[in-house]
């Protein structure tokens, strides 16, 4: 089961603390569509074994941040008035700020920083190895395997070598790791004409583009149609 809030402007008031947790929080990942930035943890400071569940926090309309890489622990609290105008003389004028951001704090032993953001919002739960994050789910209206932890431009996950592909294919892959790696494969699919009907069939899977693509022209004389579509291939 996953819990989650999400917080738009109701509690934005000045000094009030909004999060606490003592896990250790990694940057994660940004991405540039909706101004997103993601934090997470599944670890104790200083633990080797990776917690039951998952925390998740993301900001969204994001428009600065002074961040760290880890938080030894993380308390998130808005801004009191004195640390938002010190925040606001440092950051100086930009014609893409906006009136609804707020100043968030984030603290922990050894670091502050800070975000200026519209929403912010986390979740907690068994987090699937093959689940990019709780914030980026399988969509019909997208009907592709997410393979980023956030959806739109950046927020990439590892992209693995073709050889790591093989070597996944010969080897097997290895229990409870998180499937974060992915390959683009190419997949091409053709439209047959017979008895007066149409039959779909996909005829193959290439690891390089250019393959596909000189497939597609071998076999395009003999079919009604064909077409290629890259698909992720998650390891």
């Amino acid at each position: 089961m996953t819990s989650g809030v999400w917080l738009h402007d109701e509690r934005f008031r000045p000094g009030e603390e909004l999060f606490r947790s003592e896990r250790e929080f990694l940057l994660w990942s940004y991405s540039a569509t909706h101004g997103q930035l993601l934090l997470r943890a599944d670890h104790m400071p200083g633990g080797a074994r990776r917690l039951p569940t998952t925390t998740e926090v993301l900001f969204q309309s994001v428009e600065a941040v002074q961040i760290q890489a880890a938080y030894r622990g993380l308390v998130i609290r808005c801004a009191t008035g004195e640390e938002a105008a010190r925040i606001d003389r440092d950051l100086g004028p930009t014609p893409y700020r906006s009136g609804e951001a707020r100043v968030l704090m984030l603290q922990s032993a050894e670091a502050t920083g800070y975000v200026v953001t519209g929403e912010v919002g986390w979740s907690e739960g068994v987090l699937s190895d093959l689940q990019p994050s709780f914030f980026n789910t399988f969509s019909p209206y997208d009907p592709m395997w997410p393979v980023k932890p956030l959806t739109g431009v950046g927020g990439e996950l590892d992209v693995a070598s073709p050889q790591e592909v093989a070597e996944a294919f010969l080897a097997g892959l290895p229990e409870g790791v998180r499937r974060e790696r992915h390959h683009t494969v190419h997949l091409l699919t053709a439209i047959v004409e017979r008895d007066d009907r149409r039959h779909r069939y996909n005829l193959g899977v290439f690891l390089t583009e250019a393959d596909a693509e000189e497939a597609k022209r071998l076999v395009e004389p003999h079919v009604t149609s064909c077409w290629t579509e890259p698909l992720p291939v998650v390891l």
